[in-house]
């Protein structure tokens, strides 16, 4: 085997959420570990990740367009002569997987949601993008998945884990001080519970049931910070306002640091429908909020089937306020969850494992292509025997 593979990571420049944490934690892990693949990270167009990258001196490249992209694409595969090209997102993936073709090389993705929900809200592309989306990764050699549920819905044969990955770092205040400030910010009196969500705003997170379950807390006062922006913020305020809990929901817009926010938090709620391995969770869980999660398989696997914290059915409101109402009342409860996260759950996380479960799963691909008649590229000559 060659002595060196190059790897393109391709990703979107505007992508945020889970999976923009992910492409910049690793980047950062990438930085500083000893790997045998030399990485390109090329973006679809500029944003906040691609932005991210660059002050890490980590971006190599930026395609534009549709078309543009799988001709960019197939060139700075030829000029770096790599043997990998990896993406991150359903568009990514459809343009990646056309560029891969045309150039012969090894093709996978990183599938961070269920592609059913990745569209959810747009009733045309959500109609149309999914079954191209799975039409195409059919034609990846192999497919990382974020956590093993996902390979059920995916119509790939090889299916390897890599864990998301989370870089600690420290918050700057204490959690009573941090409390104090984000009262103060929101002029609430000093015994205000508070308890929080960080998420796009996206129909998959479902916080309209954390909107609701807030609402039946009318004897306690509770307070559901919601951090992030996305296209369902009008319908979330509007649930608000119809169930009388508008004065006790924030929306606090999309805030670049968030640390602050966890550590004043008693509680992080995520009610999503479904999901991948999110890291507000892991964030929540370092920095001291107890966490309550929907019980979908992406989240039951990270709370170690409620022994790291609650989980409650996906949708059922009254279920999540009956959590939220049990976890406010016993704070040795919320302080046992916390630490059993800190203890079991977090370990499993880090950006060493991802970068290796990354360089073990290429090593599979290579091997599984070299049997399949695939050839590695020598002296920039590739070529592709049979597929």
């Amino acid at each position: 085997m060659a002595s060196e593979r190059t790897v393109i990571v391709f990703f979107a420049g505007n992508e945020v959420g889970g999976a923009a944490t992910h492409v910049a934690t690793w980047a950062e892990a990438l930085r500083h570990a000893q790997v045998h693949s030399r990485y390109r990270f090329v973006s679809l167009g500029d944003g906040p990740l691609a932005e991210r990258l660059r002050r890490m001196g980590m971006l190599s490249g930026q395609v534009t367009g549709t078309a543009g992209a799988v001709r960019g694409l197939t060139a700075a595969i030829r000029q770096e002569r790599a043997w990998i090209l990896h993406s991150h997102g359903p568009r990514m993936n459809i343009l990646a997987s056309f560029a891969a073709s045309r150039a012969g090389v090894i093709w996978t993705a990183t599938i961070h949601s269920h592609p059913r929900y990745d569209f959810e809200g747009h009733r045309l592309k959500a109609a149309l993008f999914p079954r191209l989306h799975l039409w195409r990764l059919a034609h990846a050699r192999g497919l990382f998945v974020v956590q093993p549920a996902l390979a059920d819905v995916l119509p790939c044969r090889t299916i390897l884990e890599v864990p998301n990955a989370f870089r600690p770092r420290p918050a700057q205040l204490a959690r009573e001080d941090a409390a104090r400030l984000w009262r103060d910010r929101l002029g609430l009196g000093p015994q205000a519970r508070l308890v929080g969500i960080v998420a796009r705003l996206d129909p998959v997170k479902q916080i309209d049931v954390a909107i609701r379950a807030v609402a039946r807390l009318r004897e306690m006062d509770v307070h559901l910070l919601v951090a992030g922006d996305g296209r369902d913020r009008a319908r979330l305020q509007s649930e608000a306002d119809a169930c009388g809990a508008a004065d006790r929901v924030h929306f606090l817009g999309h805030l670049d640091e968030v640390a602050e926010l966890y550590a004043a938090l008693e509680l992080h709620v995520l009610p999503s429908k479904s999901e991948g391995s999110p890291f507000s969770i892991l964030e929540a869980g370092y920095y001291g909020a107890a966490n309550i999660g929907a019980d979908v398989p992406g989240i039951r696997r990270m709370l170690r089937d409620g022994e790291a914290g609650l989980l409650v059915p996906p949708g059922d409101h009254d279920a999540l306020a009956d959590a939220m109402r049990r976890m406010l009342m016993d704070r040795g409860l919320c302080a046992a969850y916390v630490e059993r996260f800190q203890t079991l759950v977090l370990p499993n996380y880090t950006p060493e494992r991802m970068v290796v479960a990354y360089e073990r799963g290429y090593t599979v691909l290579e091997e599984d292509a070299l049997r399949s008649g695939w050839k590695l590229p020598i002296d920039g000559v590739r070529e592709e025997v049979s597929r």
